[in-house]
């Protein structure tokens, strides 16, 4: 049996390392030539960027996954204990920074508001709930009005690009932390926060090199005779179980018995010669690109701050991260780095170099920076398909379209292959799975 897998980032190397512990026949295709997919790391002029923060979390995956990565990375994995902020106009703090989540730090917003978000979120565990249409509703019936009106809503529209009326809740509990009432309650007492919220209380990442760490420390390990890189993916024949691939100008066939697909799903469908009805449904996927602003400054700002969240309009990112407060080998001497992330409706297209003077612009009215003199030098990187919206066509068509490419011994997995919402924990995971599946 031979097995050809796509794509050659975290979740297509870790299906090689599995097949090559087992001794399966397998070769791997990468389109860039460098491995490593979205957990590539950039260097530039001694400072390490990555494709917006990159995080290992192991709150949620089992313990298998989590020996995996200690394996792989051994004595370059540190622990950090989260500092994340949101910047809100209803704080009560000279900075406007309350800490996240919103919903626990209800004392530090002003006393109107404050009071209108506690009240309804008592009221709410008091209601009955009821199966949500979507995920508004799923936000109020745990939340309250007044929480999903002041921050919910509007960082979720801003992030998804989307009314959160046409978003199913189904990936919300995993990512969206419910709060213990007697414990907010509390700190309107002693003006302290006492739990902490959230599957991202504590996170990992590598000591030296960047993400790009993870995924290097894997291609070690995988016998690259079994790697093709700068092979891009024109034509999959599903029937006749070949792929077509474009390396140095000449296009060349592969067969498989199995092939596992970590590349975007739609993109893979493009490819394929799957009945039109596919390709008819995949246009209704849809999902937000991401343009991230990789900046390099003189001073360490925002100390201690991981990441703060931007809900309003007035600014064009909804998140920017601190590399050095993350891991100080990211940047040299005592200079700094952030991560400026922007999200653009699907197929919507921007003058990046507008885009970047309004960053500018609002990184210094949020006081984030003070001037555009500290900044050194920024770098691009563009995130096509960032994050799956769950609408309400998105199980329906995942669901008929998984269906037919089983029946042809494909198996499309990972974030983008298996169009969802997961963390780097979980891609692995998938591939882990997936190899036990197939063999």
């Amino acid at each position: 049996m031979r097995i050809v897998i796509l794509g050659g980032g975290l979740t297509g190397l870790s299906c090689a390392y599995e097949l090559q512990k087992r001794n399966v026949s397998f070769l791997l295709v990468e389109k860039e030539k460098i491995l490593g997919g979205l957990c590539r790391s950039v260097k530039i002029n001694g400072f390490t960027f990555d494709y917006t923060g990159h995080f290992l979390h192991f709150s949620n995956s089992n313990s298998i996954v989590k020996q995996y990565i200690e394996f792989l990375l051994k004595d370059n994995l540190i622990k950090i204990h989260r500092n994340a902020k949101i910047y809100t106009q209803y704080a009560t703090t000279e900075n406007k920074l309350i800490p996240y989540p919103f919903q626990a730090n209800l004392f530090l917003l002003q006393p109107k508001i404050s009071k209108q978000c506690l009240y309804d979120l008592i009221i709410s565990q008091f209601k009955n709930k009821k199966v949500a249409k979507n995920f508004k509703t799923w936000l109020i019936q745990n939340f309250g009005k007044s929480i999903t009106k002041y921050f919910f809503n509007k960082y979720n529209t801003k992030l998804w690009k989307t009314s959160l009326e046409k978003v199913a809740p189904s990936w919300a509990e995993k990512f969206v932390p419910l709060v213990d009432i007697e414990d907010i309650l509390s700190k309107f007492v002693t003006g302290c926060q006492n739990k902490e919220y959230g599957y991202n209380v504590f996170f990992y990442y590598p000591k030296n090199g960047g993400i790009q760490a993870l995924v290097d420390n894997i291609a070690k390990l995988v016998n690259k005779k079994n790697i093709v890189v700068g092979a891009e993916v024109v034509k999959i024949d599903c029937e006749k179980k070949k792929v077509f691939v474009l390396q140095n100008n000449k296009i060349e066939s592969i067969d498989y018995d199995v092939l596992i697909s970590t590349i975007p799903l739609v993109e893979f469908v493009k490819r394929s010669n799957l009945p039109k009805e596919i390709k008819l449904d995949i246009k209704k996927l849809n999902y937000t690109s991401v343009l991230c602003y990789n900046i390099a400054v003189k001073q360490q700002i925002m100390k201690g701050v991981h990441w703060i969240y931007f809900p309003e309009r007035n600014t064009v990112f909804y998140r920017v991260g601190f590399y050095h407060n993350v891991n100080k080998n990211l940047v040299k001497d005592e200079c700094g780095s952030m991560y400026v992330e922007v999200a653009l409706r699907k197929n919507e297209k921007v003058n990046d170099t507008e885009l970047y003077s309004k960053i500018v612009k609002h990184l210094i009215e949020t006081k984030i920076i003070t001037s555009e003199n500290q900044i050194i030098f920024y770098n691009l990187l563009k995130i096509p398909y960032a994050y799956v919206v769950y609408d309400e066509h998105r199980e329906k068509v995942l669901s008929y379209i998984f269906d037919v490419l089983n029946k042809h011994k494909v198996y499309s997995i990972g974030r983008y292959g298996g169009w969802k919402y997961s963390y780097m924990t979980e891609n692995i995971k998938d591939a882990i799975s997936t190899i036990e599946k197939i063999l």
